[in-house]
């Protein structure tokens, strides 16, 4: 076996094809078989345990990961790369995948590349890039930080503008009414047209506190916190029903007790999509898909109005950016899915914590 290590050593010095030094490297043949690695593949199987009868020199590389497929995805779909690669069907493959090394979990990136020389047909370099991956976590950890204090001030906002709402100019249009009323009741004899006035400036007191309830109300909604998502999802739903947008929601019949930030990111989501539709996608009906696991929640709004370019309406609409970010503070996604004509599809995708209260 050290004579063939060292003849791997010697092909891939002599090679064209180069390397980062902290790559492992195998030669492969047109069969699959490994005619050639590198000192760092050795020390890798070395320190893995992995007998180099079985990953080096004479292995067959198409069934180390045909054995492997079998209760690993990843493996699949390397097989699946290389066999495309020998196959002429691709110039090249890359795919990323999660591996224990060393006590720990690292991240690989595995290349797969032709070469010419001898028997050897293909490169398959592994570079470890955890340090990548760590470093990509870490700025999406700040981001989502940096999101959840974006939202957190505006909701904190709007509660304050919800309670000046309903405890100042609440009152004072009461007031107003009241004063009204006692007017209209000390001057009996007035002329029907003054009556009628009076009638009339009450009704519209009446619709301004009205519709300043419901401002006050969906700017900060309690049944969102005293009773659940999916209460007040119907509310909000119902509401805009009455704007003749027909809403047909499916979902479970129970819905898990979520942490108060993903229910306030599906309720928030919800309300800026139906806003969005009502307003600008001339559509007469949306339906809501309301979908759970033990791993992810999943939301879907779809309307059949005239729909638009996503990448349009991303760059200048600051409904769609504020959703994202709600989305992004949570660790979840969101995808934009329309053309012109066709209407148009938000979907989200949440994942949850482990520990949370479950329905029965």
């Amino acid at each position: 076996m050290g004579i063939a290590i060292a003849r791997s050593f010697a092909i891939l010095d002599s090679t064209a094809y180069t390397t980062a030094p902290e790559d492992r490297v195998a030669l492969i043949d047109s069969d699959g078989t490994i005619v050639g690695v590198n000192e760092k593949w050795v020390l890798l199987a070395e320190r893995t345990g992995a007998r180099m009868e079985r990953v080096g020199p004479g292995a067959n590389y198409l069934d180390i990961c045909r054995r492997a497929s079998s209760s690993t995805p990843d493996a699949r779909e390397a097989l699946s790369g290389i066999r495309a690669v020998l196959q002429g069907k691709l110039r090249s493959f890359t795919m990323d995948y999660c591996a224990h090394a060393e006590s720990q979990v690292r991240y690989f990136r595995m290349g797969v590349t032709p070469i010419n020389y001898g028997d050897a047909k293909l490169v398959v370099a592994h570079s470890d890039v955890t340090q990548l991956y760590l470093s990509k976590e870490k700025d999406l950890q700040r981001l989502q930080g940096f999101a959840r204090g974006l939202i957190n001030a505006q909701e904190q906002e709007r509660e304050r503008i919800a309670r000046e709402i309903h405890d100042d100019l609440g009152n004072r249009i009461a007031l107003l009414a009241c004063s009204v009323r006692q007017i209209q009741s000390q001057s009996p004899r007035r002329s029907g047209s003054h009556t009628k006035q009076l009638n009339a400036i009450i009704d519209n007191i009446a619709n301004l506190s009205t519709a300043l309830r419901s401002l006050s109300h969906w700017l900060h909604p309690p049944l969102l916190k005293h009773v659940g998502i999916l209460v007040a999802l119907n509310a909000l739903f119902r509401e805009f029903e009455t704007q003749d947008l027909e809403v047909e929601l499916e979902s479970p019949d129970h819905l898990p007790n979520f942490p108060e930030a993903i229910k306030l990111c599906i309720f928030r989501v919800s309300q800026e999509c139906l806003n969005n539709i009502a307003k600008h996608a001339h559509a007469s009906s949306v339906k809501v898909v309301l979908e759970c696991t033990r791993k992810e929640f999943r939301l879907k709004i779809r309307d059949n109005g005239k729909g638009f370019v996503p990448s349009e309406a991303t760059r200048g609409g600051l409904g769609l950016t504020s959703m994202t970010e709600r989305v992004l503070s949570v660790r979840g996604s969101l995808t934009i899915t329309s053309s012109p004509g066709a209407g148009a599809e938000i979907s989200v995708v949440i994942p949850l914590p482990k520990k949370m209260s479950w329905p029965g």
